[in-house]
Formats: C-alpha cells, sequence, structure tokens
C-alpha cells in the first residue's frame, strides 16, 4: 500500500512539474522577456521651443517599438511612429518606419537603473518606465 501511495505521489508529482515552471520567474517587468531590459513603456517629459511635450515609446518583445508624442495635456498627439529595434551591448539602434534613410538606424546608447533609462542623444535623456 505504501508503493503505491509513493508511485501516486510522485506521478502527480512529475505531471505539476511543467504547471509550476511555467509560472515561476516572471515579475512582469519586460513582459516575460527577461532577456530584454526595454520591453515596457518609457516616459519623458521635455519642454522644447517653449512648450512641454510627453513622449512615450513603448519596446515590445518581438523588437518592435511605437514612439508617440502628446501635447502637455497628455492626451492630444501630436506625432507618432513604428519601427523595429536591436540591443547591440549597450547600443540601442531603432529602424524608424518614416524614416528616409531606412538603412541607417537612429543610435544611441542607454542605461537603466531601476525604472530609469537614460539615453545619450541630444545631450542625454532620463526615461522613466511607466
Amino acid at each position: 500500500m505504501k508503493q503505491i501511495k509513493f508511485w501516486s505521489i510522485l506521478l502527480l508529482t512529475v505531471m505539476m512539474m511543467p504547471l509550476v515552471a511555467s509560472c515561476g520567474g516572471d515579475d512582469g517587468d519586460d513582459g516575460g522577456n527577461t532577456g530584454n531590459p526595454l520591453v515596457g513603456t518609457w516616459w519623458v517629459e521635455k519642454t522644447s521651443k517653449g512648450y512641454v511635450k510627453y513622449s512615450e515609446i513603448t519596446y515590445n518583445a518581438d523588437f518592435t517599438c511605437t514612439w508617440r508624442e502628446y501635447k502637455q495635456d497628455r492626451t492630444t498627439l501630436t506625432d507618432s511612429d513604428t519601427g523595429k529595434y536591436k540591443i547591440e551591448g549597450n547600443k540601442l539602434l531603432i529602424w524608424w518606419n518614416s524614416d528616409t534613410t531606412p538603412d541607417e538606424p537612429w543610435t544611441t546608447t542607454f542605461t537603466i537603473s531601476g525604472n530609469k533609462m537614460t539615453t545619450t542623444e541630444g545631450g542625454g535623456t532620463t526615461w522613466t518606465r511607466k
């Protein structure tokens, strides 16, 4: 009887392992793609030419991205673009769909600390993860 109980518990444990393994390790910060620190939406607020603008960029796990720029009210869209991106070390390369030179990506270096990402383009910009 003890042997039947042992083998039943062992079989149940083995059958449940894929369920437990599929739930572990995903803290939700990057859409389950733990190798890509950019996945998610990042935003920044800047003053340019006398007015405040709010920009956000969403990096997807499939290496596509969407950039949106809003007026200060954060609801009136003033510009947007989509593209594909690639990470090479601490370098970010983005091929924007609206770019007139599609073979030359927009490039910057980046560092991430907590929910802040600093990029070097334009004298440096600090983005915050939403």
